[in-house]
């Protein structure tokens, strides 16, 4: 049975839902690698990076989410021109989700501190940690089972959770791309090479 969860930023500008939660509709991982380390340097925010350095994020469907107040505050990055879309508030620096650059791609990656829930409610609604990934980056220890890299134990989830998107047309609507429109909401900052190398190892 799946089930909604609210989402909120730090400040609580920013609010909105998920729903159709479920271990079956989405995919938790833990993520070290540079990237997601360096999106977390940028916000300055305390609390987006675990001991090792991992972003948890639930993997899910643009559809699942609703942004219901503070969409003025919605702003996104990249870390380079090809790189994802890094979607953050920018009234308190709180990360909200990563996505392709497509809008027509039912892919979001959102980032569990954005959920508005006691951590209880969230392991249980979001079921246990699948994957962690990118082990090699991490900047401290990680727990045993960590992987290197990408596994090939998450990418049929990751496929399947496409395929069903794509299917059921879950990439809109969408809090990242209007309706009808190819290009995000709101235009991404896209960082220069020196600002990305400021950040961290790349």
């Amino acid at each position: 049975m799946s089930e909604s969860l609210g989402l909120k930023c730090r400040c609580g500008a920013v609010r909105g839902t998920a729903k159709e939660l479920s271990p079956g509709t989405g995919i938790h991982v833990v993520c070290y690698c540079r990237d997601c380390q360096a999106f977390a340097r940028f916000l300055a925010t305390e609390g987006v990076l675990d001991a090792g350095g991992g972003s948890e994020i639930f993997q899910l469907t643009p559809s699942q989410l609703r942004i219901e107040a503070g969409q003025e505050h919605l702003r996104c990055m990249r870390l380079s021109e090809r790189g994802m879309i890094r979607w953050y508030a920018d009234c308190c620096r709180t990360p909200i989700a990563n996505t392709l650059a497509s809008a027509r791609m039912p892919f979001a990656g959102l980032l569990v501190t954005f959920f508005d829930a006691p951590v209880e409610v969230r392991e249980r609604v979001l079921g246990p940690v699948v994957a962690r990934t990118f082990g090699r980056d991490a900047t401290g220890p990680t727990p045993a089972g960590t992987y290197e890299k990408v596994t090939w134990r998450v990418v049929p989830r990751i496929l399947g959770l496409l395929a069903r998107g794509f299917v059921r047309r879950r990439a809109l609507p969408s809090p990242f791309f209007a309706p009808g429109a190819k290009q995000p909401r709101v235009a991404p900052t896209v960082l220069t090479a020196a600002e990305r190398a400021a950040l961290g190892p790349v």
